[in-house]
């Protein structure tokens, strides 16, 4: 069995105004990783979703004014953030000596979050709109909805070579 501290965890942020700007254009987690200097596939969670429908932006807020970035950097790195304008602060608690020590989210409660936001973006998820699928077999697929049901939506897949049609859950779709 492995051991469950080898698992990520996650720091959470307090964001700005200007942070939360990012969020609602989505450029929230390329800042946050270029200020952590480290590469674009560093995990990076922020509990919103910007998407257009009828040709107005949405922004939908699970938790306002929040991010979570994976941990294994030096916690310095991520108190460093703080220094910034796009981040209030770095959640943690202060140890024994008065040293501030991160207060870290294990990653289940991250699913649960992420989760959750996929069912409220599900809810909005209408013809015509592109989105990308986030697992199953067309996992990273980008498609165009041609039809919803209760929990599935009918996607176009097109790549080079394959036309694709197919029903899948909501709550695998993302917009992009």
């Amino acid at each position: 069995m492995a051991d469950r501290r080898d698992g990520t965890t996650w720091v959470a942020l307090e964001l700005t105004r200007a942070g939360e700007k990012l969020v609602e254009e989505n450029q929230l987690a390329d800042n946050l990783r270029r200020l952590l200097g480290v590469e674009e596939d560093w995990a990076i969670f922020i509990p919103a979703r910007v998407y257009e429908k009828n040709g107005k932006k949405i922004t939908i807020h699970l938790m306002e004014g929040y991010a979570f970035i994976a941990t294994g950097l030096d916690e310095v790195v991520y108190f460093r953030l703080e220094h910034t304008k796009l981040v209030e602060q770095v959640m943690a608690t202060r140890g024994s000596r008065g040293i501030r020590v991160l207060s870290v989210i294990p990653d289940g409660k991250i699913a649960d979050l992420r989760k959750q936001l996929s069912q409220e973006v599900a809810a909005d998820i209408i013809p015509g709109m592109t989105v990308r699928v986030l697992d199953g077999i067309y996992s990273k697929l980008e498609g165009i909805v041609l039809d919803t049901e209760d929990d599935h939506a009918v996607i176009h897949f097109e790549l080079r070579s394959l036309k694709v049609i197919s029903k899948v859950p909501k709550a695998f779709l993302e917009t992009p």
